[in-house]
């Protein structure tokens, strides 16, 4: 059950957010956001009966899903649903898209292995297709790269050797007709030494000035956090950011002659950037950050125990529907943990999604209990 862990975690924000300098502010978002992720989770549990109702419901998500990126390709080309060169589809960014797709994409896969019916399975091959271009586009290497963990676990877990040949081929095949920009773009993740460069063209440019400014505000409010939402840490961030700013400037004017135009434009941009930045870029910095030490290790019991209670479930499923969705719900939290490495996921729309999926995995928990319990009582 994760009745007491959600309680526990929502105790922890509400204590936070008495103690930040936004309190109406911060309460405002338990209401919309937590309220609203946590109600979603309830209902599902307690109203959702049955595994064909379970079908119905994964199935119109991932229609929906197929739509979406649909539509994103078909925006993507005629240019209405782009931004700055990247797929964003019917949402405001192309990393949010991203992580849509990144949660559904491994549970398409996973259910492709189970129906055996032809018209099922060359509808769930489109949508793989569709969605992983769609992902491609949205030139999110975050994304990359934890969609290619999640495959990586589904082909050892179900021992799909198959699986693993045919991603291998596809990700050489697209190697070679994709742009030479994507496969540029694609390159950089293996450039570890470029990393932690602070400069914007570089991988970890700004995160890295968001995690250093992280750790600062996380030294100074340790216990309680500055409280949720992304105004308090956009206020904090900056204040926090302009400072390890200003003493890296002073390190490089001890070292380095006059900057040139372009460097000083580049400069100028990254202290606009740090205007906009409204989480830590990491999930548990950001937990950290905004609800303190005690709420990070609620949140972290709170997701450990969906993890325990989805890999338990998966394993001692039977063959069938039930145990390749649970799979491919893992393999999902396994992508969506991976993108929360560096960036964060506790926010809308995509907190919603995962929340629709973790009520999934509870449903057919307590529906498999159900079923157990009456054939007990028939024995």
């Amino acid at each position: 059950s994760l009745t007491i862990p959600i309680l526990s975690f929502f105790l922890c924000s509400l204590i936070a957010s008495l103690h930040s300098v936004r309190i109406r502010y911060s309460l405002g978002t338990i209401e919309s956001d937590y309220l609203e992720y946590f109600t979603i989770f309830f209902c599902m549990v307690n109203t959702i009966q049955g595994q064909e109702q379970i079908r119905r419901i994964v199935k119109a998500m991932l229609i929906t899903c197929g739509l979406v990126c649909a539509y994103g390709l078909y925006g993507y080309y005629t240019g209405i649903a782009i931004r700055d060169e990247r797929l964003v589809a019917t949402f405001e960014y192309h990393s949010r898209i991203a992580k849509y797709i990144s949660l559904f994409l491994p549970i398409a896969v996973c259910l492709f292995f189970h129906y055996k019916n032809v018209l099922t399975r060359l509808y769930l091959v489109i949508l793989t297709i569709v969605c992983s271009f769609s992902l491609i586009l949205t030139m999110n290497r975050t994304s990359w790269v934890a969609v290619l963990v999640a495959m990586f676990f589904i082909g050892f877990a179900a021992q799909k050797k198959l699986l693993l040949c045919i991603f291998v081929s596809v990700c050489a095949l697209i190697a070679i007709i994709l742009p030479a920009k994507f496969i540029t773009h694609a390159k950089t993740v293996t450039q570890v030494n470029k990393f932690f460069d602070s400069h914007k063209n570089e991988i970890l440019g700004e995160r890295f000035l968001c995690w250093k400014a992280s750790i600062a505000i996380i030294q100074d409010h340790p216990w309680l956090g500055i409280g949720p939402g992304k105004k308090n840490f956009r206020s904090v961030y900056q204040q926090y950011a302009e400072t390890i700013r200003h003493a890296e400037k002073q390190q490089e004017k001890e070292t380095a002659s006059e900057p040139s135009p372009e460097t000083k434009a580049k400069k100028k941009m990254r202290v606009r950037n740090i205007e906009r930045l409204s989480h830590a870029h990491n999930i548990f910095l950001h937990i950290w950050v905004e609800t303190g030490i005690v709420g990070l290790l609620t949140f972290l019991w709170l997701f450990i125990a969906v993890f325990y209670a989805s890999i338990k479930s998966w394993r001692l499923s039977k063959a069938g529907y039930e145990k390749a969705l649970l799979m491919g719900i893992v393999a999902s939290l396994i992508s969506i943990f991976s993108h929360g490495l560096t960036d964060s996921f506790w926010k809308k729309p995509e907190a919603l999604f995962l929340w629709y999926i973790m009520g999934i995995v509870f449903v057919v928990i307590h529906n498999t209990s159900k079923l157990q319990a009456n054939e007990s009582v028939r024995k």
